[in-house]
């Protein structure tokens, strides 16, 4: 890298939009922007897919962002999105080595028919990720993840209108693991469960060797901390990771009380440097756990 280029990441929970910007550089990492704000889209609304009404959404977000973007200052040409795991269908699969690329294409739209069986893999982006094994090396597993084409256009439409370009499109938790495998030294040496929190589901994950081994989601009520607890047991987990918007000390507290596996909030920011004079820097180190999964996002170059 010979200069500074920013990255702006935006994750989408339901009508809730956290961002950050960060500019990479030879010197390192650092935060330029962050912030949240709360769209006129509901992006848990099936419609969001949709082809009909389309073009007003666009103008509709668009705005949101010049606005928001504006308002915290950002200045990035590159925007990425994370998305939450009900806005696409998550699955695990087996997968036989043996198969070629083009096999494998077809056994992913096999398996989405499978779920799904009125789905058309034609209207679908599928993107496979490896799992690793309980060794933490490559094993016979993928988690696929498949996104409707007309939600990339919506993205990449708006992008367009705010005169930038899209990056990445990721889900969320994945996004928050990228941070945490940057952010925490001895992770690859800890079995560790990634949790990320909002008012009604729980993701949860496996990292082996910093690498994924098992993704899902799970409903809960909030209140619910032995669901958290009887996961993290089932993966013989070394350590627990809280990220999400609605995490806070209190939280922590309460899931301590009834797992023995030692629990930790998500500092994103670990190896991010954070200028004294940005504004807001304050109330951004208090709520750094919300902006995990867009850390994630915004420190990959790929």
């Amino acid at each position: 890298m010979k200069g500074t280029e920013r990255y702006l990441a935006f994750i989408i929970e339901r009508t809730h939009i956290t961002a950050v910007e960060i500019a990479h550089s030879p010197r390192g990492k650092t935060l330029t922007a962050a912030g949240s704000f709360d769209s006129g889209i509901n992006f848990d609304n099936p419609e969001v897919f949709s082809e009909i009404g389309g073009q007003t959404r666009e103008r509709t977000f668009a705005k949101e962002l010049q606005g928001f973007m504006k308002s915290i200052n950002a200045g990035s040409h590159f925007l990425s999105f994370g998305m939450n795991s009900s806005m696409a269908m998550v699955q695990r699969i087996p997968v036989e080595q043996s198969l070629t690329d083009e096999e494998f294409d077809i056994h992913l739209q096999w398996e989405l028919q499978q779920y799904h069986p009125d789905a058309n893999p034609e209207h679908y982006v599928m993107m496979p990720y490896a799992l690793v094994n309980d060794a933490g090396v490559p094993g016979t597993d993928a988690m696929v993840i498949s996104v409707k084409k007309s939600f990339i256009n919506f993205l990449n439409n708006v992008c367009e209108r705010v005169h930038c370009s899209l990056h990445i499109v990721d889900i969320d938790q994945f996004c928050a693991e990228s941070c945490l495998t940057q952010s925490v030294p001895d992770i690859a040496q800890k079995r560790t469960v990634v949790i990320g929190m909002d008012e009604e589901s729980l993701d949860a994950s496996l990292l082996i060797k910093g690498k994924n081994a098992d993704i899902r989601t799970m409903t809960w009520d909030g209140n619910d901390y032995g669901m958290i607890d009887a996961y993290a047991r089932s993966q013989r987990a070394d350590q627990i990771y809280l990220h999400g918007r609605i995490v806070t000390p209190a939280t922590a507290e309460q899931l301590k009380a009834f797992s023995a596996v030692p629990v930790n909030i998500a500092d994103p920011f670990g190896t991010i440097t954070l200028p004294g004079t940005l504004p807001g820097i304050d109330d951004i180190k208090e709520r750094r756990q919300e902006f995990t999964a867009a850390v994630g996002l915004a420190i990959r170059e790929e």
